[in-house]
């Protein structure tokens, strides 16, 4: 689980937050149903930047009237990430993703068909396409789990932190309840771990389409690179049980890094 569990890059300014104007920050605790302890619905919109893209040209141009956008059509949104490819490889179709939340598969749906139905939202939609233009069409859904605050192991700072994600396929003869099994394990081992410096969180995803290449994605978020660093020089100390029972059950592909950001709302 070394490497098929732990890695990460640095950081960025790219996207945004949250469903309504003067909303309070939604918490871990609210977020989501009650299952896994909590399950929500994530979206990774594929988007290209445009020639005049810069952050300075996003943050002023494009943000604002998304935002407004977002209390226009009366948005069920959670959350919204910025993430950009550390690296691109030649088969890379887009530059990162502009990474949706919601509380269900439902409210995500309804709230589309208001966006694309909504003539200010296309307007915006070509009028930014120069510096970011993201394709709704290809988006990635999946059913996301959490186990744990982003808290954990230490105060996270959502505005710009690192991420990490594996393809992964169930090895021969292993389903989701093996899966359930090892993170009980990993969540009861980071409990007695004391020494792991953090913050550290995680996050599953069930893809909500058919692809025989993917089973699920595991994404592992630390605030920088230097604190995966430590993170990672700390679990090569410790017992090795945890990735070997990882590795029993899973057949990941290497991680693909990102630089990640949360963008204020206002």
């Amino acid at each position: 689980m070394k490497n098929t569990l732990m890695t990460a890059i640095a950081v960025l300014t790219f996207l945004a937050c949250s469903s309504s104007e003067g909303e309070a920050e939604v918490s871990f605790s609210s977020l989501g149903s009650d299952d896994y302890p909590q399950m929500f619905y994530m979206e990774y919109v594929p988007c290209q930047e445009g020639v005049y893209y810069t952050a300075e040209n996003f943050r002023n141009n494009v943000l604002p009237e998304w935002q407004d956008l977002l209390v226009e059509v009366n948005s069920p949104l959670v959350s919204a990430y910025g993430i950009q490819r550390v690296q691109r490889i030649t088969s890379d179709e887009e530059d990162g993703f502009w990474q949706l939340i919601w509380n269900s598969k439902a409210e995500a749906e309804n709230a589309w068909e208001v966006w694309n139905s909504n003539e200010n939202a296309t307007s915006w939609e070509e009028d930014t396409a120069d510096i970011l233009s993201c394709d709704g069409e290809k988006k990635y859904s999946f059913d996301a789990y959490i186990a744990r605050s982003n808290d954990s192991l230490g105060e996270f700072n959502p505005e710009n932190f690192v991420s990490e994600y594996h393809q992964c396929l169930y090895q021969d003869g292993k389903e989701g309840k093996d899966l359930r099994e090892i993170i009980n394990q990993l969540e009861a081992f980071l409990e007695e771990a004391k020494s792991l410096p953090g913050p550290f969180s995680y996050v599953v995803l069930g893809p909500d389409y058919e692809d025989d290449e993917v089973d699920f994605f595991w994404g592992n978020f630390y605030q920088s690179e230097e604190a995966r660093l430590a993170f990672d020089t700390e679990w090569q100390k410790l017992n090795p049980q945890v990735e070997d029972n990882w590795n029993s059950v899973t057949d990941c592909q290497e991680p693909r890094y990102y630089n990640s950001g949360l963008v204020p709302r206002s």
